[in-house]
C-alpha cells in the first residue's frame, strides 16, 4: 500500500514546502532584527529637533559672535593607569592668553549612552587651563568645551580616541 502512495505523489513534492519555510526563516530574522533596532536605540540625532530647527538662525548668530572673539583653543588630553588629564591653552588676537574664563569640558561618548561626564578646568597660568578626571573607557570621545568670559561665550568641540 505504500508503494501505491509514493507512485500517486511527484517526485519533488515537498520542494514548494521548502520555499515556504525559507521565506519564513527569513520573516523571523527580520522581526528579531525589527525588535532589537526598536528596543536599543530612540533613533533621534538630537533631542528636541523640532526646536533646535527653529534656534537656526540664533545658531548663526552665535557663531559670527563667537568668530568676533578670535579665540583659539588648543585642547590635549592625556590618560595614564591612574587617570587623566585635560589642558586647554587659550589664545585672543595677537596670540595673547585670555585670562578670568571659566571652562568646562564635558565628554561624551558617541557610542554608548550614560558613560558621559564633565570636568570644570582651572586656571594654572595665564591663558592655560587644567583638570584631572578618572580613567575613562577607552575609545573615541566628543569633547565640548564651554568657556565663558564675561557676557563672551566660546564653544569648542574636538574628538580624542583615548587609549
Amino acid at each position: 500500500m505504500s508503494a501505491a502512495l509514493s507512485a500517486d505523489r511527484p517526485r519533488g513534492h515537498w520542494i514548494p514546502w521548502l520555499f515556504v519555510a525559507g521565506f519564513l526563516v527569513v520573516a523571523a530574522v527580520n522581526g528579531v532584527m525589527i525588535w532589537v533596532a526598536l528596543s536599543t536605540w530612540t533613533g533621534l540625532a538630537a533631542n528636541q529637533p523640532y526646536d533646535r530647527g527653529l534656534a537656526y538662525n540664533e545658531n548663526l548668530a552665535a557663531a559670527a559672535r563667537q568668530a568676533k572673539l578670535g579665540w583659539h583653543p588648543v585642547l590635549e588630553v592625556q590618560v595614564g593607569e591612574q587617570g587623566g588629564q585635560i589642558e586647554l591653552a587659550l589664545t585672543g588676537p595677537e596670540d595673547r592668553p585670555v585670562t578670568d574664563a571659566a571652562v568646562v569640558v564635558d565628554f561624551e561618548r558617541p557610542t554608548f549612552e550614560g558613560a558621559d561626564f564633565a570636568v570644570a578646568l582651572t586656571a594654572t597660568a595665564p591663558g592655560r587651563y587644567r583638570a584631572h578626571f578618572d580613567r575613562p573607557a577607552p575609545g573615541a570621545w566628543n569633547l565640548h568645551a564651554t568657556i565663558r568670559r564675561g557676557a563672551d561665550l566660546f564653544v569648542h568641540e574636538q574628538r580624542v580616541v583615548l587609549p
